[in-house]
């Protein structure tokens, strides 16, 4: 028997229906990828299938004595548990399943002729189940599965109410790992996941013994763990056999041949109608003329219908407005720690115009940390970072900080510059923000429709380098297909941190891994980085230039790109010509851009400090000359900050001026 037999569920919510006639059946050892747009219905077929939700019809049927298991997008712990005794009290089932076991086998000696029937039933079931699983060998190391999912030993006694957003999925993952279910539902359960624990639960979820329902937009993940697919598309599941690559070309072969037959039938009806509208009236070959026309009626009646339309899509895209300098990024010796903790050290570095550079690495190691360094949110603990001449930046931060989530979505673009309102109304249709969609408050936004938002705004800001943070959280298969394409077609320089391995080997052609408090820089994709890293070939801690010529050191390159740099632009349109919310909007960027400028400042000021420190007391190595003309370029480079934080502090004081008056 099936571990599931699912039979014409339908649902509607007021006078929209949702699933039309839904049947599948699951097996044991079955992986089905559950896919399809966002909205089409998939988290409410998981819902019903684990008694969240009432279908409006059909019916649902599980093999006797099966468990289930569910894997929400965002689940919830017991604040006041360790992170360890949430892990074994998930795995206190299983054990609980073994005990039985021996003590049925213990009782099947004893039973009496009446009872033995019984006895074996229930042996059986449980004799069955753990032969389908294969046992649970897998889960007895508790702490070894907690670590696969990015927890450290240190983590094991931290109470689960001071856990990140992301720490709490990856429990709840590891929780429903060691349960023993013998049915996974899994809703985007790579969420939250770097690419190692990805990687790790791929080979899991393929060695699982029972059945599998996973919903995911992640086509490296549904490639190596499913067996087959089901589409939900037009409120109705269909079926295909085989992993996401299988799935695409079955698809695509019968839209292809729907396409072809519709046009034959199309065709046919134009010959009859055309012969119809020619003999109609003509008495010798009327007869002939009504016949065709009725059966051009009949194929209008019977015939294929209309294929649907391609799928509305995001129509991403994105030209830089001019051209940066050569050297767009600059590390220079940057280090973070965190109290006693390291993330990296001694980073060095250059990306030039036009590279594309794909950052990977564990959750936790410093990826995001570091592109903040970049832009000057966070300040090294030494060395520095820095932009190159005409550097526009676009960023787009993973957890959508960047949004007003009080005003609508229109108000957002609209706070980007003066432009009229149907000009981004323009632009927002083309992320499929339309009607009265743009005048929604952000925080009422699903988490894919706030990185539209966010991609949007970008887009419009038309940055020569941009930097993406986990752009494709949230988005379904479709919207990041898009993104792949407008990634591939951008003409500037582009960082992108992400874990979303197809679209990292679609774009990237350098690969900057950091890990273990090591930063490696890698020429190619990420696929040819697992590789070379799997062969163990070497890879640089910094990059080395290839030129021929003498080279400038990084620090000479850094003097003189802060010397290059424009004072910073503070003073917008006139301040007495806004609105009350434009008011409101520019005091807010004012405070910001007088706090950038203080932290310019406080890294400037801390390389001079190391200027100084290493002259007052050189060591051998270091080159006294050399470093008495950086700290004269840095100096230089230190009144060049004060002033332009100066001139904010001024403007930001007049706007307060303006609000008190």
């Amino acid at each position: 028997m099936s571990l599931l037999f699912v039979n014409g569920l339908s649902k509607h919510f007021g006078g929209d229906t949702i699933l039309t006639d839904v049947g599948f059946r699951l097996e044991w050892r079955q992986k089905l990828g559950l896919i399809g747009r966002n909205g089409t219905g998939k988290t409410t077929l998981l819902r019903i299938l684990t008694g969240q939700m009432e279908a409006d019809s059909g019916a649902i049927q599980y093999e006797k004595g099966i468990r289930t298991g569910y894997l929400k997008q965002e689940e919830a712990v017991n604040p006041d548990s360790t992170v360890l005794r949430e892990a074994e009290l998930a795995f206190a089932p299983v054990l609980a399943m073994e005990r039985r076991l021996r003590e049925i086998e213990i009782a099947m000696a004893d039973a009496t002729e009446e009872e033995l029937p019984a006895v074996l039933e229930e042996y059986n079931l449980f004799h069955d189940r753990f032969d389908a699983m294969g046992g649970y060998d897998n889960l007895r190391d508790i702490p070894g599965v907690l670590k696969r999912l990015g927890f450290t030993e240190s983590d094991f006694n931290k109470t689960c109410g001071k856990l990140s957003g992301g720490e709490k999925t990856r429990l709840a993952l590891a929780r429903l790992l060691l349960s023993g279910c013998d049915i996974l539902y899994l809703d985007e359960p790579t969420n939250h996941l770097d690419i190692e624990a990805t990687e790790w639960l791929e080979g899991f979820l393929r060695d699982f013994g029972g059945g599998i329902v996973l919903v995911s937009h992640d086509r490296y993940f549904l490639d190596r763990v499913v067996s087959s697919v089901a589409e939900i598309e037009n409120t109705r599941l269909t079926q295909y056999k085989g992993n996401f690559a299988a799935f695409w070309q079955q698809k695509e072969a019968n839209r292809k041949r729907h396409m072809e037959l519709y046009e034959r039938e199309q065709k046919e009806i134009v010959r009859l109608e055309t012969f119809f509208e020619k003999w109609k009236n003509t008495p010798s070959r009327k007869n002939q003329a009504v016949m065709r026309h009725r059966w051009a009626e009949r194929i209008r009646a019977n015939g294929t219908e209309k294929p649907d339309a391609l799928a509305k899509n995001a129509k991403l895209g994105v030209k830089s407005a001019q051209v940066s300098g050569n050297e767009v990024i600059i590390l220079d010796n940057v280090t973070k720690r965190y109290g006693t903790r390291t993330l990296f050290e001694g980073v060095r570095g250059m990306i030039r115009r036009g590279e594309r550079v794909g950052i990977v690495g564990p959750n936790g190691a410093g990826k995001s940390t570091l592109i903040k360094i970049l832009l000057g949110r966070e300040t090294p603990t030494s060395g520095m970072a820095r932009l190159g001449a005409n550097v526009t930046v676009g960023y787009f931060a993973q957890d959508t900080s960047d949004l007003d989530l009080d005003a609508t979505v229109l108000e957002n673009l609209l706070m980007l510059e003066d432009m009229q309102a149907v000009q981004a109304r323009n632009h927002l249709g083309r992320f499929l923000f339309s009607g009265d969609d743009v005048f929604r408050e952000v925080r009422l936004l699903s988490g894919g429709e706030k990185n539209k938002l966010a991609l949007a705004q970008l887009t419009w800001m038309r940055p020569n380098v941009l930097i993406l943070d986990e752009p494709t959280n949230h988005l379904d298969l479709a919207s990041r297909e898009a993104l792949g394409e407008m990634l591939r077609n951008y003409d500037g320089t582009l960082i992108l941190i992400s874990h979303d391995r197809h679209l990292l080997d679609q774009v990237v052609t350098r690969t900057v891994e950091v890990a273990n408090g090591v930063v490696t820089w890698f020429d190619g994709n990420y696929s040819a980085f697992r590789e070379a890293k799997r062969h163990g070939k070497t890879m640089h801690t910094s990059v080395v230039p290839t030129e021929s010529q003498p080279q400038k050191s990084v620090s000479e390159a850094l003097v003189q790109e802060l010397l290059s740099q424009k004072p910073v632009r503070v003073l917008p349109p006139a301040f007495e010509a806004m609105n009350a919310y434009q008011r409101s909007k520019e005091r807010q960027r004012a405070k910001a851009v007088t706090v950038e400028a203080e932290k310019r400042v406080e890294s400037v000021e801390q390389r001079l400090f190391a200027i100084e420190a290493r002259l007052s007391q050189p060591s051998k190595e270091d080159n006294v000359i050399a470093l008495s003309q950086e700290h004269g370029g840095v100096q230089q480079a230190l009144a060049d900050a004060m002033e332009a934080w100066e001139r904010a502090a001024a403007y930001c004081e007049e706007i307060e001026v303006a609000f008190s008056g």
